[in-house]
């Protein structure tokens, strides 16, 4: 059973998983990058990936941002290397001698019944699909599993405090049900993308724990909520509930990332928020390497 976290390579995203290629040792867990930025950043990833022999994913025509203009910081012989594998988006345009031994991430019914009904799918491929009952059955005998997102955002950040403790995710046995090889999620980021961050009312942060061969989420929020500004001291509210939340789990939850963040507290320090993004997103491939492993 591989795990394909889905990422949209933004800064932090990157500073995360080249932390994660560096101390991991599981071949349970491939991320995708879809790039966004001309940065050099990604190359660095992706080398620290090959380095390290962990397989990593890159979508060759990313369907966000502007990345496939003219390039500073070119990956193409990185591309090379046999730990990183092509990835598509699958488009009615794709052209299909590119999808060998490639990992293609289907967002539409109609795009995928049109590559099978002309068969420009090869065997080869390995595909990522909506958890939908139509789908599934047009797959027989195909390697695919699920790309689903759990991420789901209220309409406001502070409403998360009306639902601190939730079920996450059980992909395990959703695609063990289905005869699937992996499954697919964008983490606590959400499918949507957006080309500029924005400053929230609300410090939240999501940390994802096991329980009953499960997978949970807990969030903290700031007490502060009534205008944008003060981030700084809406970081130590979150934080200090975290830090609180984190010293009563058990081994199983506590992980190198955790550490991190109970030192920050210690030390009453503020990284910023993009460093604790990239501690979250840390804390959750650490998580979900348990949790594969325990399956």
């Amino acid at each position: 059973m591989i795990y394909y976290p889905y990422f949209r390579g933004r800064q932090f995203d990157l500073r995360a998983l080249t932390e994660f290629a560096e101390h991991a040792a599981t071949p349970q867990i491939v991320p995708i990058i879809e790039p966004v930025r001309d940065a050099p950043a990604l190359p660095k990833t992706i080398t620290a990936f090959s380095q390290h022999h962990q397989r990593l994913a890159i979508i060759q025509n990313p369907q966000v941002d502007h990345y496939q203009a003219a390039k500073r910081y070119p990956i193409d012989d990185l591309m090379q290397s046999p730990e990183i594998q092509r990835a598509y988006i699958l488009t009615p345009l794709l052209p299909p001698d590119l999808l060998g031994n490639s990992l293609v991430i289907v967002q539409h019914y109609a795009d995928l019944k049109l590559f099978l009904e002309h068969d420009w799918l090869p065997d080869s491929a390995t595909l990522l699909v909506p958890p939908e009952a139509r789908i599934r059955q047009l797959l027989s005998g195909r390697m695919f599993g699920h790309l689903f997102d759990h991420y789901t955002v209220p309409e406001h950040s502070f409403d998360f405090a009306q639902m601190p403790d939730s079920f996450w995710s059980d992909d395990i046995t959703f695609a063990t049900q289905y005869g699937e090889i992996g499954f697919s999620d964008y983490l606590t980021q959400g499918a949507a993308y957006f080309e500029r961050g924005h400053p929230s009312r609300t410090v939240t942060l999501h940390l994802i724990y096991l329980k009953d061969n499960q997978v949970r989420i807990c969030h903290f929020v700031s007490d502060q909520h009534e205008d944008f500004k003060h981030q700084r001291e809406k970081y130590f509210e979150a934080l200090t509930k975290a830090v609180g939340w984190i010293k009563t789990q058990p081994a199983e939850n506590q992980t190198t990332a955790t550490a991190k963040l109970v030192t920050l507290a210690e030390k009453h320090h503020f990284p910023g928020m993009g460093v604790l993004k990239a501690l979250t997103i840390e804390h959750h491939l650490e998580i979900m390497t348990r949790y594969l492993e325990s399956n």
